[in-house]
């Protein structure tokens, strides 16, 4: 599984603690402070939730909100209390994973950073939201709905953009100190020590580290994570000049969860409950709230299984022609990943109306998404019994008949090893930004970005011991386990480099007028994106996972798989754009203003379906686009002490869609890859209130409605007919009404809060033949405080996540139709927490 960390260089979007900076990078925030006054109207918040007095349509939610959430809670978990946000946790606490959409984009089409770290995959750009720091250390999170900054140094950014930010070390010596324990044995430790400001400069810095582990909620395993962050903050005289160096590691040790697919419905419930996939359509589509309590409670308990015996270095016996013997243990559904960042930020004033901003960052992951294949240690026998299908002669390596794999002196077993697909990134990246305040109220700005990053991409083999377990969580990385072919070379699924290289300037302009009523804020950005590939392996037809990776010679792999396409290196594609934005404030009165906005943004086609075909043998019929939209938002704002409120109509119009579906290659053969499928329309409206009636009581409401449908159907490019009716489908894993808000009573030792969310059906399929139901889950949290330690206290907390233990699908792995069969994962049932807090 491809897996890492984009480096965008943008840094932290703080200034200085206490200013009103939302953006990602040091330049964007300084900027963005220029707009909004501290302590001014937008500067306000309720309980944690801001409505931020930008052109663009934001959310802003911060550590006091973040803080009543259970500890260690995912960041983007948190965000679902946001219109137009919806997350679905894969478990209560989050650092299993889950799902993003926002206003319909999935998390690879959202940029999503941390203190401007572009935390999307860097070839896929899925999320791993259960990488993430830990909540303790997030000061605030903000969302821009439909807009990026200015300078975002993005190649994935077709939606809008989430960026949570780093607190800054507290200027005071002290430590914090946090333990958890609730459903499913949850042990969570956190701690933190803070130096206070030392030395003559009033330097200050903090060291802090997390250790979490608990079962699953559903079937075997176990979800592990260590994380460890340290920062060091230089303020450079009292203007909001600063060095800043960061560092953070994160390291999970996690089990799947096991989803169920339409397939596996049909055979746990009776055709009479999950049809054929020939009869279902988006006339008479598979509707999955029709299912009774009984049979949700079946699906439910269809797990891995927990145990595995195996023979000599992973032996399996073929029983009745089937070598499934271990295929579903859950000791091999796992996703080991090491990830690290170095950040560093600076902001220098030049002059009195100049102000220069660096950002640096270095980052580095190894991870992989677990998986096992049987293979024959006879050539003769590649393919047979449900082994691995694409063995082919590999493991003869041309100069023999096989490989006697466990060491029995014999080629005629089948044996079961560890085959994960390894990426092992490394990246550097860079942000310079100069600001230029021409006057009080006409300022420019121009920036420059370089990011560059190397993914390396393997797929060693390893043993795994007679329990079914691997050697090594990263399969035959280590020499010592793994598995050879006959001329001594590591069996790999794919063995592949390249490189992700994006150049970017940018430049704006923000203006004031008739006495700072009105804020016109305009801009471009302008990324040069490159990838470089190198294949090492032969490309497979209908394959971008898998390579034929073999000693044998080129001669012969040619004669044996005339369809397969040679080794190649340094093949170059480019996307290259030009994105504009412009937006407006205009106040009416302190309290009351409107906003508007236009924003262009683009997402680039993903590394691992570029893998898919070589370009010269296997081609498709098509060239990828990059996809574009076409971002509006209008919407009022009315803020006062006591209320944070919003509404906004938006319309995003997006074109050149890629999704993966079957294509006709121009030797008559078919592959399955990204392309391009036409056009999507998406409006919408997003409201929220924050009020606070009385210093006790705070309330909060939000909702969002949104119509997003696909405008055409997907078409052979050669003879022009419907490959799949998509036209006038509504966007999958895309809920149309979403409500929910928050009630929170606070006296001065003892604190309750309640929060709920409605989501509405969300589709499966593209066609929109598939539909999960919709649900609504209420999570409580309560607080008591113990005393005050100084200028902390002490206070225990208690969090009941699905507090009426609904029952409901979370996250849908979504497919083109029904017959692909798209499959789902379950939401945690109630799950209680509690907590001992210490902070002085």
């Amino acid at each position: 599984m491809q897996r890492n960390f984009l480096i965008a260089a943008s840094g932290l979007a703080i200034v200085v603690a206490g200013q009103s900076a939302y953006a990602q990078s040091t330049g964007s925030a300084d900027v963005e402070d220029s707009i909004i006054v501290t302590g001014a109207r937008g500067e306000r918040a309720v309980d944690g939730i801001k409505t931020p007095d930008t052109p663009k349509a934001k959310a802003v939610l911060t550590q006091e909100l973040i803080a009543r959430q259970n500890p260690g809670k995912a960041i983007f978990d948190t965000i679902n209390i946001v219109p137009g946000v919806n997350f679905t946790s894969t478990d209560p606490y989050g650092a299993g994973g889950g799902n993003l959409r926002i206003r319909g984009f999935d998390g690879a089409r959202v940029s999503a950073t941390f203190d401007g770290i572009q935390v999307n995959d860097s070839g896929n750009y899925a999320l791993y939201t259960n990488q993430q720091l830990d909540s303790e250390l997030i000061e605030q999170v903000n969302i821009n709905f439909g807009a990026t900054d200015v300078d975002s140094p993005t190649a994935s950014a077709a939606g809008g953009t989430v960026n949570y930010r780093t607190r800054l070390p507290k200027q005071d010596l002290g430590a914090t100190f946090n333990y958890s324990h609730g459903t499913y044995d949850y042990n969570r430790v956190f701690g933190a020590i803070d130096t206070g400001e030392i030395g003559p400069w009033g330097t200050r810095a903090f060291v802090a580290a997390s250790n979490t582990r608990y079962d699953q909620f559903r079937g075997p395993g176990e979800i592990k994570k260590t994380q460890y962050n340290a920062r060091i903050y230089q303020p450079l005289g009292n203007n909001g000049d600063f060095l800043s160096i960061a560092g953070h590691y994160n390291q999970n040790r996690n089990n799947f969860y096991r989803r169920v697919g339409v397939n596996d419905m049909r055979t746990l419930l009776g055709t009479g409950t999950i049809p054929a996939a020939a009869s279902i359509s988006a006339a008479n589509p598979l509707d999955l709230s029709k299912l009774s309590d009984t049979q949700f409670d079946t699906l439910f308990g269809y797990n891995n299984d927990a145990s595995c015996t195996l023979g000599l270095k992973g032996t399996v016996t073929p029983s009745n022609g089937s070598t499934s013997t271990c295929s579903n243990y859950y000791g091999t559904s796992i996703n080991p990943s090491d990830t690290g960042n170095i950040r560093f930020n600076s902001r220098f004033t030049l002059a009195s109306n100049l102000i220069f901003t660096v950002d640096g960052s270095y980052q580095y992951t190894l991870a992989n998404g677990g998986g096992t294949s049987v293979f024959a240690e006879s050539n003769a026998n590649a393919g047979k019994n449900g082994a691995y299908n694409r063995q082919g002669s590999r493991l003869g390596a041309g100069i023999a008949t096989g490989v006697d794999l466990n060491g029995d002196g014999d080629l005629n077993d089948y044996v079961r090893l560890y085959f994960p697909s390894n990426t092992r990134t490394h990246r550097l990246g860079a942000t310079a930004s100069l600001r230029w305040e021409i006057d009080p109220s006409q300022t420019v700005r121009l920036a420059y970005t370089y990011d560059r990053a190397r993914h390396r991409q393997t797929g060693e083999a390893g043993y795994l011991a007679s329990n079914g377990n691997p050697l090594d969580d990263f399969g035959g990385i280590k020499s010592d386990v793994a598995a050879v072919d006959a001329a001594g070379n590591v069996i790999q699924k794919r063995d592949r480099l390249s490189y992700a290289i994006l150049h970017q300037v940018a430049g704006e302009y923000v203006g004031k007028f008739f006495d700072n009523a009105l804020t016109l804020q305009a801009g471009v950005r302008a990324p040069f994106f490159k990838r470089n590939l190198t294949n090492n392996c032969w490309t497979i037809p209908g394959s971008s996972n898998d390579a034929y990776c073999t000693s044998e010679s080129a001669a012969v792999v040619s004669a044996k798989f005339p369809t397969y396409a040679a080794p190649y290196k340094g093949r170059t594609v480019n996307y290259n754009t030009v994105l504009p934005n412009a937006g407006f404030v205009y106040k009416f009165t302190p309290e009351v203003s409107v906003f508007g906005n236009f924003s262009q943004g683009f997402s680039a086609p993903r590394t691992d379906n570029l893998y898919a075909f070589d370009g010269v043998k296997i081609q498709p019929t098509i060239d990828v686009k990059p996809e574009r939209t076409n971002s509006f938002d209008l919407g009022m704002r009315y803020a006062t002490g006591k209320v944070q409120a919003q509404l906004s109509g938006w319309y995003i119009g997006y074109k050149n869609r890629i999704i993966s579906s079957q294509v006709l290659l121009d030797d008559g053969s078919t592959l399955n890859t990204d392309r391009n499928v036409g056009k999507v329309k998406s409006y919408g409206v997003d409201a929220s209130v924050a009020f606070k009636p009385v210093d006790v009581l705070s309330l909060y409401a939000f909702g969002s409605w949104i119509s997003a449908k696909l405008q055409d159907n997907v078409l052979d490019p050669k003879t022009g007919a419907v490959i799949s009716p998509t036209k006038d489908k509504f966007v999958a894993e895309t809920p149309k009404w979403q409500v929910g808000g928050r009630v929170q009573f606070d006296l001065e030792r003892v604190s309750l809060g309640v929060q709920g969310k409605y989501v509405g059906k969300r589709y499966l399929t593209d066609v929109n033949d598939v539909i999960a139901p919709s649900y609504t889950t209420v999570d409580l949290d309560a607080r008591f405080t113990i005393g005050k330690i100084g200028n902390g206290a002490a206070w225990l907390q208690l969090n009941v996540i699905n507090l009426f233990d609904q029952s409901y699908f979370a996250n849908l792995s979504t497919q083109p139709a029904a017959s692909n069969n798209p499959q789902v994962e379950f939401g945690a049932p109630r799950t209680i927490v509690g907590s001992f807090n210490l902070n002085f």
